[in-house]
């Protein structure tokens, strides 16, 4: 996985897309040496939702933008979607997320790395929880043959 500091990547997140979309890998990004953020391929992103969900039992639940801080004046962006290149940035309500898309197609998706690690830590419940269904249908028969709790088998 590529790193970069956050300073360098402000200006520059276009370049990053590219680099996600080319390699298939994620670019961490970090302040002063510590992990804030990771811009992932959106592919890998949708593969962590779908298993998240299944771990959790339902519809993920967004980030709440009413409770994030709102960015400070310096921090404000332009209303409405921003080109970078071939790339066009949008930046979600809670001012951490950002989606990239080329051509109209979702590229990358830059997430906040508590975010990630939540998100991945239920993708992995989810993969670990879950049985094909004909997987499930023969484990069911197997342990229908089983004998009940208690007895000998001979």
């Amino acid at each position: 996985m590529n790193s970069i500091e956050l300073t360098d990547a402000v200006d520059d997140f276009g370049r990053l897309a590219a680099l996600v979309e080319e390699t298939g890998e994620r670019v961490s990004i970090t302040a002063d040496g510590e992990l804030t953020s990771v811009l992932l391929p959106a592919a890998e992103l949708a593969e962590l939702e779908h298993w998240a969900q299944r771990g959790y039992g339902h519809l993920l639940p967004l980030p709440d933008a009413a409770q994030q801080s709102p960015p400070g004046p310096e921090q404000q962006s332009p209303p409405g979607p921003e080109q970078q290149g071939p790339y066009v940035r949008y930046v979600h309500a809670d001012g951490v997320r950002m989606t990239f898309t080329r051509d109209r197609l979702v590229v990358a998706e830059l997430r906040s790395a508590d975010d990630l690690d939540w998100l991945e830590e239920w993708a992995r419940n989810g993969r670990q929880g879950y049985m094909h269904p004909k997987q499930a249908a023969a484990f069911t028969e197997f342990l229908a043959r089983q004998p009940p709790h208690g007895e000998q088998q001979k």
